[in-house]
């Protein structure tokens, strides 16, 4: 990537974000048509999305100390690139439908519906991001350019990114002492309960050999189509300690996972039976044996 430099002027600042916006549209649109597979939109999103962090963090001095002007401006980018990537990928999606009428290329892999949601997806996700990089921004502007600056360029991935971008949120979020209530069932499962959770669920309560009274309810773990409807105890905690607790048992299970596959693998390969073993590769020729 070209070095860039910081834009003097609004106008200039202003078409710098309106070009990079295009670029986004246009390349995650066509993305998402070549291969109709979500992740490949994904990447390209990611992508150009580094190209607008920079473009954003290279506004005029005047811009970049006046947060709520940042704010809106990359707001506005955010709504900007999600409707001209609709736009862009429904264009394409009716060419590609009339071409194949006419016998001169293949239809959509997507309907029209599926293409919409899937070139939109990548920078809807990405809206926190958006609000850790108006954070950065105005708490550090140089460091905000120099981590989109250096993402764009690939010597920063984007978990790296990410990671910079949201320290400051992250400081904050473990340091809170807010008390909140967690829910905590048998297997050690937590589910945080919203403040109004005595509405929303059948709490009742329970008296303990030692006295203590405590509250328990039924409530739903997992995702859409595979939930499981699961009994857990409230209680009261600490918002921050709660979340640098979870942070660690997810590092630790990063790693029990890790092991655990590769011990899956292991033990599955080894009950293979010899029989319907298939080679790797083609035994290749040695040309020393050829030789006088």
């Amino acid at each position: 990537m070209s070095k860039r430099t910081r834009n003097t002027s609004v106008a200039g600042w202003n078409k710098a974000r309106s070009l990079a916006i295009g670029a986004y549209a246009e390349n995650v649109a066509e993305a998402t048509m070549a291969t109709g597979a979500k992740n490949e939109a994904d990447k390209k999103s990611a992508q150009y999305f580094k190209e607008l962090g920079v473009v954003w963090c290279s506004a005029p001095p005047a811009g970049l100390a006046n947060t709520e002007r940042m704010r809106a401006a990359i707001e506005e980018d955010f709504e900007a690139a999600k409707d001209d990537t609709e736009k862009a990928v429904l264009a394409m999606h009716d060419a590609m439908v009339k071409a194949a009428k006419n016998g001169s290329g293949r239809p959509p892999a997507l309907s029209r519906l599926d293409a919409k949601k899937n070139s939109t997806k990548g920078i809807r996700l990405r809206k926190i991001v958006l609000e850790n990089t108006v954070e950065t921004i105005s708490k550090d502007p140089a460091l905000a350019l120099s981590t989109y600056t250096e993402a764009a360029s690939g010597t920063l991935n984007w978990k790296q990114l990410c990671e910079i971008l949201g320290a400051s949120m992250l400081l904050r979020a473990t340091e809170t002492t807010m008390k909140i209530h967690v829910g905590t069932a048998a297997d050690g499962r937590r589910q945080y309960m919203q403040p109004d959770y005595a509405k929303t669920h059948n709490v009742e309560t329970r008296k303990l050999k030692s006295g203590t009274v405590e509250e328990f309810t039924p409530t739903t773990f997992g995702s859409k189509g595979d939930t499981e409807l699961v009994e857990v105890v409230i209680t009261a905690e600490t918002s921050g300690e709660v979340l640098a607790r979870a942070l660690e048992e997810l590092e630790i299970r990063k790693k029990l996972q890790a092991a655990n596959n590769s011990i899956v693998r292991n033990l599955m390969a080894q009950a293979r039976i010899p029989e319907f073993n298939i080679r790797e590769a083609r035994p290749r020729t040695d040309d020393t044996q050829h030789s006088p």
